[in-house]
């Protein structure tokens, strides 16, 4: 399995499986908020990995991340779903990457206070769990693809409502992965 930073933000489908993926954003244009505290330079100590999250344009996020195995650039979206924030992440938005690649997006549960931010995955053991003793999970359409990747059809609303259901604490959450603000 994937590192958690990896399983937290490259949610792309250039990675092996191990991932919960949507094939539908978890945002609209309605709930889409900022956070400038996201901003920064952020270093996670457990797995030797850092980001750079940027302002980028019309509410969202440029993320760049370094992690010992690869790079990459994500574009990030942050919205509010009950009480908690979640952050929707994707390929670099506008690179267009041939008509067979789809942008899937991964949701994240963001908590951020001052230097420290926690990304809290949807756990791919949980989806999988699941998927692999054909029990269903009620309000979402999920299959494993090719790859093994826990894949959400549902539409954005289906997503939004079926996550704000979710108790914080449950175990359809993966282990967070927690950064520091570096200067």
């Amino acid at each position: 399995m994937k590192p958690r930073l990896l399983i937290a933000l490259l949610a792309l489908a250039l990675g092996p499986a191990c991932l919960v993926l949507t094939v539908h954003p978890a945002y609209d244009d309605d709930t889409l908020t900022w956070e400038p505290g996201l901003v920064g330079n952020w270093q996670n100590t457990d797995d030797k990995s850092f980001m750079v999250i940027e302002r980028d344009e019309w509410k969202s996020y440029k993320i760049h991340y370094v992690h010992p195995i690869e790079k990459g650039d994500l574009t990030g979206y942050l919205t509010i779903l009950g009480d908690s924030r979640y952050l929707d992440v994707m390929p670099v938005r506008g690179q267009d990457r041939g008509a067979f690649l789809i942008p899937v997006h991964a949701v994240v549960r963001v908590t951020l206070d001052e230097n420290r931010l926690e990304l809290t995955p949807l756990s791919y053991d949980w989806f999988y769990d699941r998927l692999k003793s054909r029990a269903r999970i009620p309000g979402l359409e999920v299959i494993l693809d090719q790859k093994q990747n826990a894949l959400v059809g549902s539409s954005t609303r289906a997503l939004r409502d079926w996550i704000r259901r979710q108790p914080a604490d449950g175990r359809m959450f993966g282990a967070p992965a927690v950064f520091a603000r570096k200067p």
